[in-house]
């Protein structure tokens, strides 16, 4: 009787323990570690959200003369410090350094015009888009491109690791194409003669031969429409649900709408809503 009283106490105790462990091991657990450090917590802890942005890609950003930034993803990096209620900090990026600023925690999240692709998606982070555009050619009218067909055995200009680049690698592999840093850079080799054209997002090709008639655009419609998201640290997702909301409702209250209109002067592509 009595080794069957110890059995009967120490399996209520053996439970007891287990229970109590339960109880206890989220607060200590990795997932309850990763959402304590979530970069949102951060953010709203340090008073600060820093924002990567593109000094170089109108309309969308770009950096002006004293040093200050405007543009369609600029406005909506305000709208999203002012959800917050926390100051903004713009950090300028390009193609290459959008992912080590979020690794090396110099950003809290890209909102610079990143197509959000599968490959990319692998190594960062991705929220539902907030935009969508493509890919549009830019050309000196001393030396026409009549089409994308056109580009057979040209040279172009692309900044290194952006979604351009890809889709000349990918589809128009007859074409010379020459990489630079940044878009400006690749603006400069057209500008210069040193390419016969630049390839870059549809709404800043547009703009930039508006403000100089020595430029056209091929008359085509544009290259691979892509989603547009922002960019965070993929094991975030406490902050990406957030960013997500807050794309949400810049939907739903019309702002992203405004916005879009303002910078781009045209609706917000039907495939955002």
């Amino acid at each position: 009787m009595r080794r069957l009283n110890s059995k009967l106490v120490l399996i209520p105790a053996l439970a007891c323990a287990l229970l109590l462990s339960g109880c206890t091991s989220p607060e200590n657990s990795a997932g309850g570690s990763t959402a304590a450090a979530s970069q949102l917590d951060k953010v709203i802890k340090s008073g600060t959200v820093r924002v990567a942005v593109l000094p170089d890609y109108p309309p969308w950003s770009v950096q002006t003369p004293d040093g200050g930034f405007e543009g369609y993803d600029i406005d909506i990096a305000e709208k999203l410090a002012e959800a917050l209620g926390v100051e903004l900090e713009l950090v300028s990026t390009d193609g290459t350094s959008r992912l080590p600023l979020l690794k090396s925690d110099r950003v809290d999240v890209n909102i610079s015009e990143w197509t959000a692709t599968d490959e990319r998606a692998k190594e960062a982070g991705f929220t539902i888009p907030y935009v969508a555009h493509g890919a549009g050619v830019m050309f000196n009218t001393a030396n026409p491109v009549e089409s994308y067909a056109d580009l057979a055995g040209k040279s172009v200009s692309v900044a290194r690791g952006s979604t351009n680049d890809s889709i000349m690698i990918k589809n128009f592999p007859d074409t010379n194409v020459e990489r630079f840093e940044t878009i400006a850079d690749a603006m400069a080799a057209l500008q210069a003669g040193k390419v016969d054209a630049l390839v870059e997002g549809s709404s800043t090709v547009a703009q930039l031969a508006e403000d100089n008639a020595n430029y056209a655009v091929v008359d085509e419609p544009v290259l691979f429409p892509s989603l547009v998201s922002m960019g965070a640290l993929k094991e975030d997702q406490v902050w990406i649900n957030y960013l997500n909301n807050f794309i949400r409702n810049l939907n739903a209250s019309g702002t992203n709408q405004e916005l879009f209109q303002k910078w781009g002067n045209e609706d917000l592509p039907d495939i955002i809503g």
